[in-house]
């Protein structure tokens, strides 16, 4: 199901250290140029149950039954499996670690609505894997993951606020807004 996008604007040199204040993962630099993103489409109703499947591999460490079972569903423009192949590549879990197919899984789920796949953009912009460092791509990512709920990207912008960093401007009402967003369940 597609969701529409919030715009966003700003920059974000800081979403690195505050992933480490926020919890997140740091990775290292990617060796890959982009991949494109393949085409997104509906996946069909029966997708769910092939999904749990394909989560359950993964789950039990079987990451070579998880991708066969997720990558004709991310293809078919399941958003959960573009997420779970995009978590394959970006930890390097049955398949060689490459940050651009990461992202290029990534994408298309983010672009539905994903707000764990938008988050997963922005770290990749903001550290410049996988594709060109681009720090309002980052925020605008990390600004869209927040709006949708992901608790790490509402810290990070709560941060962001709370310090006044890197064009954010200091203002503790935005900071608590979002420290309060991130404590709730969405």
């Amino acid at each position: 199901m597609n969701i529409a996008a919030h715009a966003a604007m700003g920059v974000v040199l800081w979403v690195a250290s505050s992933l480490a204040v926020a919890g997140g993962d740091v990775l290292t630099p990617p060796t890959l140029v982009p991949a494109p993103a393949p085409a997104s489409t509906t996946a069909p109703a029966s997708a769910g149950a092939n999904y749990e499947a394909g989560s359950a591999a993964y789950d039990a460490g079987d990451y070579d039954k998880a991708r066969r079972i997720w990558q004709p569903l991310a293809e078919k423009g399941d958003v959960r499996a573009q997420r779970g192949m995009g978590k394959m590549y970006e930890k390097g879990r049955g398949v060689e670690r490459d940050f651009a197919t990461a992202l290029k899984w990534y994408r298309p789920a983010a672009e539905k609505g994903d707000a764990e796949s938008q988050y997963r953009l922005s770290v990749g912009y903001g550290y410049g894997m996988g594709v060109k460092k681009d720090e309002a791509k980052a925020m605008e990512w990390l600004r869209k993951a927040a709006e949708n709920g992901q608790k790490r990207a509402q810290r990070s912008l709560a941060k962001g606020y709370e310090d006044g960093l890197n064009g954010l401007p200091r203002d503790p009402e935005k900071a608590k807004y979002w420290y309060d967003r991130s404590k709730t369940r969405e």
